[in-house]
């Protein structure tokens, strides 16, 4: 009996806290987050140290920069692609209304 009193308030406990959870919307970071990410995040510098451990500080300097360029077009080719999608969605939307407002049209 306890058993089943206490799986009752789980559950009735997360019917009230997952709409809340919910309601957010948001995907992924925050724009909070992102604003403070950085390309000098930690696991880039930690990689960063291994990929240049050993070598020459000309080298290093040279690894480095090549590293960060890699991440720059790649942070670059996500937002365009994420842009791509934002438009084709946008597209598809507008076709849709279209579609239902020729419908109405030809009711008439």
């Amino acid at each position: 009996m306890k058993r089943i009193i206490a799986l009752f308030l789980v559950v009735a406990l997360a019917a009230v806290v997952a709409p809340a959870f919910a309601a957010q919307g948001a995907k992924g970071a925050s724009a909070t987050a992102m604003e403070k990410a950085s390309d000098e995040a930690i696991f880039h510098r930690v990689g960063d140290w291994f990929a240049t451990r050993g070598k020459t500080p000309e080298e290093a300097q040279a690894i480095r920069a090549a590293r960060k360029a890699e991440r720059t077009a790649k942070r670059a080719q996500k937002e365009a692609e994420r842009q791509k999608k934002l438009m084709e969605k946008q597209l598809r939307k507008s076709q849709k209304e279209m579609k239902g407002q020729v419908k109405k049209g030809w009711g008439k």
